[in-house]
């Protein structure tokens, strides 16, 4: 016969937690069923888990430049507006040669006869060898359309590149301007000047043609022109032009190769003419 035990107690809600069973069930099979089970063994805390290993940060690309001495610039070439021009005045560097005036464009310097003995460009550049040549041109045309700026721009690239083969070409960055003319000009502000110089930038290959960007030098916080550095908004005080040329020094491309390929195929077109 079955037998029956009497006044048998029910256990219910909150009472089920206070009973303790065996550790017949645990880990997730004990979660699955969505009881929580108390032993009468502690039960350990499970070891900590180790600190992820932190990400490593990106390595900054290897610069291709160098920084040189002053006698770097015995067969460089300077092209440029009213900011060359006093580059030229006051940086000290006598040794290297100047194509450059006030209001000097782009489009002046590929398609006029804007240089000395009114001489266009591709002239100007026949009479000697240059092993760099430096450009900074495209802020007196900066009401013109930007991209039709950076293909003149290009133009003048390869007009260098065809008188002068061998040299190494520096695109330079058009000089922000200051924060009272940013904020008023429509045409000479700094936003319109990154813009193009963002297109002069993309006209580099870092093999023969490279950019360099000269307001690391001169800008404030907020990416304008110092208003300690220049009088005018525009141009640098002729102090700081000493401070541009010895930046210059470490922005250098040495290519020893390139000299003596450069010999090389000389040579050869010797021996070929002979």
């Amino acid at each position: 016969t079955m037998s029956f035990l009497e006044n048998a107690k029910q256990y219910t809600g909150s009472d089920l937690e206070n009973i303790f069973f065996r550790p017949i069930l645990s880990g997730p099979s004990a979660g699955e069923l969505g009881v929580r089970v108390l032993y009468n063994m502690p039960v350990p805390d499970p070891a900590p888990l180790p600190d992820p290993e932190p990400e490593p940060e990106p390595e900054e690309p290897d610069s291709p430049f160098t920084t040189v001495d002053a006698s770097y610039f015995d067969d460089a070439l300077f092209i440029g507006d009213s900011h060359t021009d006093g580059f030229k005045d006051y940086a000290g560097l006598n040794n290297a040669d100047y194509l450059c005036h006030n209001g000097l464009t782009v489009w002046s310097a590929v398609e006029k006869a804007e240089f000395p003995g009114k001489q266009t460009l591709a002239q100007a550049l026949s009479g000697k060898h240059y092993g760099k040549i430096y450009l900074m041109l495209g802020i007196n045309e900066l009401g013109n359309d930007l991209d039709d700026i950076a293909a003149k721009f290009s133009a003048l690239i390869d007009t260098v590149r065809a008188a002068q083969p061998n040299a190494i070409v520096y695109v330079e960055a058009n000089l922000h301007v200051g924060p009272s003319r940013s904020s008023t000009d429509a045409t000479f502000n700094n936003p319109r000047i990154n813009r193009l110089n963002e297109k002069l930038a993309a006209l580099a290959d870092g093999k023969d043609i490279f950019y360099i960007d000269i307001n690391e030098v001169f800008d404030d916080e907020n990416g304008n022109l110092r208003a300690d550095a220049s009088g005018d908004s525009t141009h640098v005080y002729a102090k700081y032009d000493l401070d541009w040329c010895d930046w210059l020094c470490t922005k250098a491309i040495v290519v020893t190769v390139r000299s003596l390929c450069s010999l090389m195929v000389s040579l050869d077109a010797m021996c070929v003419s002979a």
